[in-house]
């Protein structure tokens, strides 16, 4: 073999594709155009940038970002489905794709609203800052986008906001969901899915979602369809929609938990889904009665990555190895094999301690009672503090309770040691 062949082969040793010469390429660019590309390199540069065939190629020419070929099969499934769900190992790149995946949608599509939620505002953030690192590395994307003063990233105490042309992707803390109940947005990216509460995700964040991303232009399209149905005009091949075209879209992302927890509940939801196949019995079933209009089965998909399925040398394995010996096959499980596990191997079990939790508001005579911790009290409560003063063979602790006419509050625990 000549040198230059074996560093080629070396160079692509990580496609697993061997020697590339013995394979037959097509690239797109070098063939004749004819139809609507026709004298129009512009339209058809942008055409192959949206094209979910060649994100991995877009990455790299806007974005300065090489991707791994299961990167580009994400990026990819996330691009063509409107109800993804991406589970996988930690430390698999999840956030990362994510904020490539958002910062892409912004860019070729003019107008993108993208909500970014996480149970903290710590996780959304995560997920900014990997779009800042893209921003400051990307000359063509900077380039593009300009340096007006209502462009690129931007923070602010409540929320980090990135403008890409007329595209906004809004980072945003969940709270109790009352700050936020009147954004909207057509894609939703809910990271850590497993920790944001059940109640706030489906009452509030499912909203954002809920209007058409041109109303007017939405209710005008579906009377024209009606309209040409009952002439008889309608042609049914019209229909189809671009693979890129998928409408308002919400992506669950996050590590496996316990099967007792919701996340576990969405995945079963979506894998009887996808299951199904469109049976139409076996969607009754999943919905105990009657399937929705214009469901489709199709728009559904479940990304899963243990950490056996990634490529040697994405992550440290000496350290994997080490979790493995360490710490319990439940918690690793979940971590490291994208398993939703059914209970905890301790003596109190996770699941008796999650049922000793109460999720719904309790109703009393003064009306009903849900609370957070505190970390500042009100002026007008009544407060005892329990402490106990340990400190050698045990932790020092202490333990806030706020009084009320018919009941009490434990609204704060702290607990330290020497």
């Amino acid at each position: 073999m000549q040198e230059l062949q074996i560093k080629r082969l070396l160079d692509e040793a990580y496609l697993n594709l061997g020697d590339t010469d013995q394979l037959s390429f097509v690239n797109p660019l070098t063939q004749a155009k004819d139809g609507v590309y026709s004298g129009n390199p512009v339209l058809e540069l942008c055409s192959y940038f949206r094209n979910p065939d060649y994100l991995h190629w877009t990455c790299k020419i806007l974005l300065n970002i090489n991707l791994l070929p299961f990167q580009a099969a994400i990026l990819r499934e996330l691009w063509t489905k409107t109800f993804p769900m991406l589970v996988a190992t930690r430390g698999a790149g999840k956030t990362f794709i994510l904020s490539v995946y958002a910062i892409l949608r912004a860019l070729l599509f003019p107008g993108a609203k993208i909500v970014v939620v996480g149970a903290a505002f710590r996780q959304s953030k995560l997920l900014f800052e990997f779009m800042e690192t893209f921003w400051r590395n990307a000359p063509i994307l900077r380039n593009i986008v300009g340096s007006g003063k209502h462009q690129g990233p931007k923070r602010d105490v409540d929320r980090c906001t990135f403008y890409i042309g007329e595209s906004v992707i809004m980072a945003i803390p969940l709270g109790d969901g009352s700050k936020i109940r009147g954004l909207r947005a057509n894609y939703i990216i809910a990271d850590e899915f497993a920790s944001i509460p059940t109640e706030i995700y489906e009452t509030v964040v499912q909203g954002f979602a809920s209007v058409s991303a041109d109303p007017v232009e939405g209710v005008k399209n579906q009377s024209r369809v009606k309209t040409l149905k009952s002439l008889g005009l309608w042609n049914p091949a019209e229909e189809g929609e671009e693979p890129d075209n998928i409408g308002n879209q919400t992506i669950l992302s996050g590590t496996a938990y316990y099967a007792f927890n919701h996340f576990a509940d969405y995945f079963k939801r979506y894998k009887q889904i996808i299951a199904s196949q469109g049976d139409k019995k076996k969607l009754e079933e999943i919905f105990s009665g009657r399937v929705p209009a214009n469901f489709d089965w199709r728009k559904y998909s479940i990304i899963r990555i243990p950490y056996h399925k990634l490529p040697h040398g994405f992550m440290d394995e000496t350290q994997v190895a080490r979790a493995k010996a360490t710490i319990h096959s439940s918690i690793y499980q979940m971590e490291y094999g994208a398993c939703f596990c059914t209970d905890s191997n301790g003596f109190f079990k996770r699941s008796l301690l999650e049922s000793c939790v109460c999720k719904d508001p309790i109703d009393l005579p003064s009306g009903p009672v849900q609370f957070p911790a505190s970390t500042v009290g009100t002026p007008n409560s009544n407060y005892v503090f329990g402490v106990d003063p340990a400190s050698e063979q045990d932790n020092f602790s202490i333990v806030v309770m706020e009084n009320h006419a018919d009941h009490r509050r434990i609204v704060h625990c702290w607990t330290t040691t020497r």
